[in-house]
């Protein structure tokens, strides 16, 4: 009975998953595209500030992180 209700689940999921497969677009980069590169002009190693995250949100990732390892260890 088990095992009807694990091969159930595991064809639930399967579907589930094809459903999104066929539900999402082609993923395109941002930003510059391959033609301003075609240009002659190749990237920088600059960093844009707007765009780096913050003190609060790195904060908020990184208490994220001690977070989940205190509820994967204690519950």
């Amino acid at each position: 009975m088990a095992t009807k209700y694990l091969v159930l689940l595991g064809v639930l999921c399967l579907i589930l998953c094809l459903g999104f497969v066929m539900c999402v677009d082609d993923v395109h980069a941002q930003g510059k595209s391959i033609a301003a590169k075609k240009d002659g002009e190749l990237g920088n190693k600059e960093f844009d500030q707007d765009k780096l995250p913050n003190k609060l949100e790195v904060g908020l990732g990184l208490g994220s992180i001690v977070v989940m390892i205190a509820v994967v260890k204690y519950l």
